[in-house]
């Protein structure tokens, strides 16, 4: 007795627990599905079947698979094209029984509102995001971003496609087959072979470095990378190593090189490493040989390209 009370007592337990669990339909849901059995399915089985069922349907669109809400729920987008043809009385076509104005507006109103529920419950909701690959430019960027070269390793990739919207950054477009996944490899070891050891770490050069004539390339290309970031105008270190000459006569007899340099804004490093001499033979009018400080200045390139050189032939070739 006392097992048979228990067994009632779990059921009736499970039961009510299952009753909280399931989610009631909406207010809005069940006056959709109300009014779906009460005006629309009619609808459709009396003006629309006879063309959009059986074995051959019209455009390919079967309304017989609409028997409830749900049904309708999971393929929504396809009821705003029944909206569409309803309100511009394309459908039913000509020649076939027609509805009352009545009758179709009671559908047309019943879609409106089925689609802004759905609008409104999947409000924020973007569906299935894809992951994808990137894009050849997004790939190219991404290694110039890391490397601090333009490599370009997609370069010999295929076009990306567009989705339909036009868009080649989408998931449902950049996809990854074996082709370009071999290709991706590929261009894998190609940026390796932009790589550059160092005495204290590496970096990459814009050219494949593979033999000892590319890395000779990559120090000159570093020197006149260096010239193109600080744009020296000979000139205004002329005028200061002039003005630093002749302090005492233009009233600053106590001024330093640096003082100079600052005044005149040019950097005081280079101010004090290379027109050492010039300020020697500046002759008694005031000038500056020419001549000395281009020698001067091609001996400070040569002293920095003979240190580039010194730790790059320490390091091996690559095979």
């Amino acid at each position: 007795m006392l097992r048979a009370a228990a067994a009632v007592f779990t059921l009736a337990l499970v039961g009510s627990l299952t009753t909280i669990g399931a989610k009631p339909p909406e207010p809005a849901e069940r006056d959709l599905e109300r009014q779906f059995t009460a005006d629309v399915r009619p609808f459709l089985d009396t003006y629309c079947i006879a063309c959009h069922g059986g074995t051959n349907p019209a455009a390919q669109f079967d309304l017989r698979s609409y028997t409830n809400l749900d049904s309708v729920t999971r393929d929504h987008a396809r009821w705003a094209l029944v909206l569409e043809k309803l309100e511009a009385n394309e459908m039913p076509p000509q020649g076939v029984k027609h509805p009352t104005a009545e009758a179709r507006e009671k559908v047309v109103v019943w879609t409106k509102a089925f689609l802004r529920h759905e609008a409104k419950k999947h409000a924020g909701d973007p569906g299935i995001v894809l992951a994808r690959r990137l894009s050849n430019a997004e790939f190219n960027y991404t290694i110039r971003d890391l490397t601090g070269a333009d490599i370009r390793p997609a370069r010999e990739f295929p076009v990306d496609p567009a989705n339909p919207a036009g868009f080649d950054n989408s998931g449902e477009s950049l996809s990854m087959s074996p082709a370009l996944l071999a290709k991706y490899l590929h261009a894998s070891r190609e940026v390796a072979s932009h790589l550059v050891l160092k005495p204290s770490g590496f970096s990459f050069a814009p050219n494949p470095m593979l033999v000892e004539t590319d890395r000779d390339k990559y120090c000159v290309g570093r020197i006149i990378d260096f010239y193109h970031r600080h744009n020296t105008d000979y000139a205004d270190y002329f005028e200061a190593a002039w003005r630093y000459k002749y302090r005492a006569a233009l009233g600053k007899s106590k001024a330093a090189l640096v003082d100079v340099a600052a005044e005149r804004k040019v950097s005081a490093t280079y101010l004090t490493s290379c027109p050492r001499q010039e300020l020697r033979t500046a002759d008694r009018t005031g000038n500056l040989e020419l001549g000395t400080w281009n020698t001067r200045s091609r001996g400070c390139a040569t002293w920095f390209f003979s240190s580039e050189r010194r730790w790059s032939g320490s390091i091996p070739t690559s095979p």
